[in-house]
């Protein structure tokens, strides 16, 4: 595959991460009861969700910069993926001791776990050299 091919499909991906992550953490933010299956009132678990939603939210800026150049910010990436392998490891644990429904690893599935082989195709591909920086655009990252 073309190195242009490559930088095309990261660029894509990321573009996708990002506008995914800042819509989930916009949606958490607003409404944390979409995702408590139980519909707890609680103002403690309502907060915490409200927390989370922002940095979902602020993970979907880092990936809009990591769209612009994959290769550069690859460290950015590579957080993303480290979070999306820790989240689905965290959810099982729950789930396997009781404390969690196991429906709840659906929100793992859609904002984990189907993300992880696209973020280490990318990573992959930088560290075979297959995609690298784009000097041209070190001015124009916004």
């Amino acid at each position: 595959m073309k190195q242009e091919t490559i930088r095309v499909i990261s660029r894509l991906i990321m573009t996708l991460a990002a506008i995914y992550n800042i819509f989930w953490g916009v949606l958490i933010l607003a409404y944390p009861k979409v995702i408590l299956f139980d519909d707890s009132d609680s103002i403690f678990v309502i907060i915490v969700l409200q927390c989370v939603g922002m940095l979902v939210g602020v993970y979907g800026i880092a990936y809009y910069f990591a769209s612009r150049d994959p290769a550069r910010y690859w460290p950015l990436i590579m957080v993303g993926l480290i979070g999306k392998i820790l989240g689905p490891i965290g959810s099982i644990h729950y789930i396997f001791t009781n404390q969690l429904d196991a429906s709840f690893f659906w929100v793992n599935v859609f904002n984990d776990v189907i993300w992880i082989y696209p973020f280490s195709w990318i990573l992959y591909q930088v560290y075979k050299r297959n995609l690298e920086y784009i000097e041209e655009e070190d001015d124009d990252l916004i």
